[in-house]
């Protein structure tokens, strides 16, 4: 009975370690859905950017065909328009940043998913295994039994011989 005990134990053992692997799936699924959620805003905020920079610029062009624009007016647009772009390379990094992020998760959460399905597999087997020695100790157990009603009756039959 002790081997079934420990069967036992380790079936309990593997049975946490399948719930951890799987709270660990949770996890990355979740950390993977966050991390495509700051994708989409990456994207927005580049979409917003040159939304608001293209508006600029069509008010600038709409000015310079009403009247003549000095030198001075036509440094600070092209300055505007150069730190526009400046802030656009810097939005597209952070897109990017966050792309290599989403690739991660997508990492994380595909070896999430194959230590949860080894956890399992280990589980099962096990289960597999205690179920099999629990069959064979019925049998045993049986066994004795119609043996010792087999001697039982055989004394039985003695004694009234």
């Amino acid at each position: 009975m002790s081997g079934l005990s420990d069967l036992s134990r380790l079936l309990d053992l593997r049975a946490l370690r399948e719930e951890r692997a799987r709270t660990a799936v949770s996890v990355a699924a979740s950390r993977l859905k966050d991390a495509e959620h700051a994708v989409s805003i990456a994207d927005s905020d580049i979409e917003e950017h040159d939304r608001e920079t293209g508006q600029q610029e069509e008010r600038f062009f709409a000015a310079m065909g009403i009247r003549p624009v000095s030198e001075n007016e036509l440094g600070r647009s092209r300055d505007r328009l150069g730190i526009s772009d400046q802030k656009r390379e810097e939005l597209i990094t952070a897109r990017e940043t966050v792309i290599r992020a989403v690739t991660t998760r997508q990492t994380e959460l595909a070896a999430a998913h194959a230590e949860w399905r080894q956890r399992l597999f280990e589980r099962d087997k096990l289960a597999q295994a205690q179920d099999r020695l629990l069959q064979q100790d019925r049998a045993r157990t049986d066994a004795a039994s119609e043996m010792e009603m087999e001697d039982m009756s055989a004394d039985r039959v003695r004694m009234s011989c």
